[in-house]
């Protein structure tokens, strides 16, 4: 309800500053139509660039939980040498993991998606190609296709069928939330990140995750190659990581229902 409550407010407040342009322009002021016609644009794509914002549509970024447990998500795989290291890891620690894979890299490295739902994970729905610095924009066609592929590509290869959608780097239009929702999908942002998607030190990522940590936090990781990341940095960040939620008495939840 909050979300419909400020879905409404935003398209409001944009018809209001667009009525504004328009008023405006037909008085013959070309500089204030175009600064009501800025704020128009800003107030519609304000949403759309921000991680996470619910104003477009509903995004889960925390579990319902009276228990010290997270949910830990790990983005951009499945990868040839961080997937298997990262599931020994896991399996070590008996720890619970939801991948969100990228539709192409499942049919790229098939054992690997599988060898995720072998081991008792999840894998979900991460769009086909992570067009991370075009897919805010995304038109209802593309946002229909990164979406269906991705989910083809998962049911196809593994034979299970993705629950959940995350969009790359979170950004989400009103298109995308459609699609996704037409699909089957719920949209899942984060609580807790590390901004490991760079060359980093696990420490000082688990160190950034732990101060967003509370009951029920949605905990995002990486896996994948990323230029000047040394191999087997993922596997050491999520070692570090599960070590640290153990010590801070918090285990890994099961994907809600």
């Amino acid at each position: 309800m909050k979300a419909e409550l400020r879905r409404r407010l935003g398209f409001t407040l944009s018809g209001l500053c667009a009525a504004g342009a328009a008023v405006h322009a037909l008085r013959g002021n070309p500089a204030r139509a175009h600064r009501w016609a800025m704020l128009a644009t800003a107030s519609l794509l304000g949403p759309t660039l921000i991680p996470n914002c619910p104003w477009n549509g509903p995004v889960l970024r925390h579990l319902r939980t009276g228990e010290r447990e997270v949910w830990l998500t790990i983005d951009d795989g499945p990868d040839p040498q961080d997937t298997p290291e990262i599931l020994d890891v896991l399996a070590r620690h008996d720890a619970r993991a939801s991948f969100f894979a990228i539709g192409h890299k499942v049919w790229r490295y098939p054992a690997a998606a599988r060898a995720v739902v072998a081991a008792g994970h999840e894998l979900h729905n991460h769009t086909w190609s992570h067009p991370a610095g075009s897919f805010w924009a995304a038109s209802p066609s593309c946002a229909r296709h990164e979406i269906s592929a991705a989910s083809n590509a998962i049911r196809q290869v593994t034979a299970q069928d993705p629950r959940f959608f995350r969009a790359p780097a979170g950004l989400a239009n009103p298109f995308v939330h459609a699609a996704a929702a037409k699909a089957g999908l719920r949209v899942i942002g984060w609580s807790a990140r590390g901004f490991d998607g760079v060359p980093h030190e696990p420490d000082v990522v688990v160190d950034r995750i732990v101060r967003r940590l509370h009951a029920g936090a949605v905990i995002l990781l990486h896996e994948g190659p990323v230029s000047g990341l040394r191999p087997g940095t993922r596997a050491r960040t999520l070692e570090r990581l599960l070590g640290k939620l153990s010590a801070l008495g918090y285990r890994t939840a099961r994907p809600p229902a």
